[in-house]
């Protein structure tokens, strides 16, 4: 399969690239700065530049591609349109002859009526201030994809760490997954390369976390 990988240079977008050159994909990385891809564990990918906040520059790099990753995120927690932007560019591109399938990584704090009490109010009153634009911006791209015509999959992550992954990961299809404390960032990169061309995921909301 020929697949982009968005954020390629990222600590999650690295492991997706290593991964899907492990699996034989054709990959090609989309970042800001080729010069800070590292030397991958199981080949090269073909290394494109691009700025999710620069309209149409997704275009060139994803035409021809059948499946396109963003695996991105931002530094701080300041107000931020780097998810939404990616979410236009990459409809845009596929109406343009991009890759239609398309998987992008989410927040799982975006829902949190299921919690219990006292967890919801730390929620309400800790997370949601820290995080609201941010949380804000993500809702958007979710909902700029859910409108587009392509095939996307949307992979809602609770809190990121390193380490290896995780061999029985639990997932929830568009519902919140109780107890979602922490995945590895080693998780997310082989579900998403795994579910790729898995037609159950298309056009859901899928919460993802370790055992």
């Amino acid at each position: 399969m020929k697949l982009a990988v968005l954020g390629a240079a990222g600590r999650t977008g690295r492991l997706v690239t290593d991964l899907a050159l492990a699996a034989g994909h054709t990959v090609t990385a989309v970042v800001r700065d080729p010069a800070r891809l590292p030397a991958f564990t199981h080949g090269t990918p073909h290394a494109v530049r691009a700025d999710v906040h620069d309209p149409g520059s997704l275009l060139d790099p994803l035409t021809g591609q059948d499946a396109v990753i963003a695996t991105l995120g931002t530094t701080g927690r300041a107000a931020t349109t780097v998810f939404s932007d990616a979410a236009r560019q990459l409809a845009d591109a596929a109406a343009g002859g991009g890759a239609r399938r398309i998987l992008v990584m989410s927040s799982a704090g975006l829902e949190t009526a299921h919690l219990p009490f006292a967890q919801r109010m730390v929620s309400r009153l800790v997370v949601d201030r820290l995080y609201r634009e941010i949380h804000h911006d993500l809702a958007c791209m979710e909902d700029l994809l859910t409108a587009s015509t392509t095939a996307w999959t949307v992979l809602r992550v609770p809190l990121l760490k390193d380490g290896p992954a995780s061999p029985t990961p639990r997932t929830a299809v568009d519902r919140p997954l109780p107890r979602a404390g922490t995945a590895t960032r080693a998780t997310v990169a082989t579900w998403l390369v795994h579910h790729l061309d898995a037609p159950d995921t298309v056009h859901h909301r899928i919460t993802l976390a370790d055992a």
